[in-house]
């Protein structure tokens, strides 16, 4: 049986600032949703998705898998998972 390891990562907008992801209120990250359910990210340059992507392909390279992710006014909170290694004495 597959068992798994979570954590729980905010990256508050000053760190996101530090990543070169924009924390200007003209240039912020745009997660939004319309009645019909459909939702996208827009207004942001394509740097900031780079940016982005990076900051979360570094959590992918420690070998987490994003579960869910939630953008808020403060920042992003994401949900992580990876594998428990067989014999892991710590877990």
């Amino acid at each position: 049986m597959m068992r798994y390891e979570y954590t729980i990562k905010i990256f508050s907008m000053e760190e996101l600032g530090k990543e070169g992801i924009a924390i200007d209120p003209e240039n912020n990250i745009v997660y939004a949703c319309r009645p019909d359910g459909e939702c996208e990210v827009h207004n942001v340059g394509v740097e900031q998705l780079e940016n982005l992507s990076e900051l979360f392909n570094k959590m992918g390279e420690e070998g987490w898998e994003m579960v869910q992710l939630f953008f808020r006014p403060l920042g992003i909170v994401s949900f992580w998972k990876k594998p428990l290694i067989e014999g892991d004495k710590n877990k």
